[in-house]
């Protein structure tokens, strides 16, 4: 293996020599030049430096990767929920044997606490929301009566009617309570709340057969 040897000294141009290999060392380990300001440089032919691979920084950059990849495809928290496994007719106990519970994401849907009553119809499948539960004197308002008489099968509880009594023109108010049963061999009966103020007459014309029924479409 060669080398050249580039002696500079103060003012001088630089002057270069061929040199082998023993030469530099020796020249590298000798006295001090006398030369002022003497400067050597040495360059060794054909030589390839290696470096060690940036381990570090390699590693740091697959962590930081995993990380994102990890962030994006993580599950998210979930909770359980409860989903309708049959239709639930207004006015219906809303608990475990007509529904069951399935992973949600958490914060999806706000939780809805088993055994209170449907207000409206829950489809299977559907999840059972909050707005469709609550007490059952919320179906009707406060201090109204409730009457049984023969409802359109079509009728739930919540859903609005109206009862004409057929000896005149009056009609009132009502609200479903209880949906007739969907039994074709039933007997087809509800209960429909009226206000307290109609109520007796609202009695003596169910007694009398003189009252229709109309439910409000939805």
């Amino acid at each position: 293996m060669d080398a050249t040897t580039d002696v500079r000294g103060c003012g001088t141009d630089p002057v270069t020599s061929p040199l082998h290999l023993p030469d530099l060392v020796s020249l590298k380990l000798g006295p001090a030049s006398p030369l002022p300001c003497r400067r050597r440089y040495s360059y060794l032919d054909n030589v390839i430096w290696l470096q060690s691979p940036p381990w570090a920084r390699w590693i740091a950059a697959l962590l930081i990767a995993a990380a994102a990849v990890w962030i994006e495809i993580r599950p998210a928290p979930s909770t359980s929920h409860a989903f309708a496994i049959e239709d639930i007719a207004a006015g219906t106990v809303v608990d475990h044997t007509n529904t069951e519970t399935r992973p949600m994401p958490t914060g999806s849907l706000t939780p809805v606490e088993l055994g209170q009553t449907a207000l409206r119809p829950i489809r299977a499948g559907d999840p059972v929301l909050a707005t469709d539960v609550g007490d059952s004197q919320e179906l009707v308002p406060s201090n109204w009566w409730a009457i049984e008489l023969a409802l359109p099968r079509s009728a739930q509880a919540g859903d609005s009617a109206r009862l004409v009594l057929l000896d005149g023109t009056e009609v009132i108010e009502g609200v479903v309570v209880t949906p007739a049963s969907e039994d074709p061999l039933g007997s087809g009966l509800g209960m429909i709340a009226v206000p307290p103020d109609t109520a007796g007459e609202v009695a003596r014309a169910v007694a009398e057969g003189r009252a229709a029924v109309m439910i409000a479409s939805r």
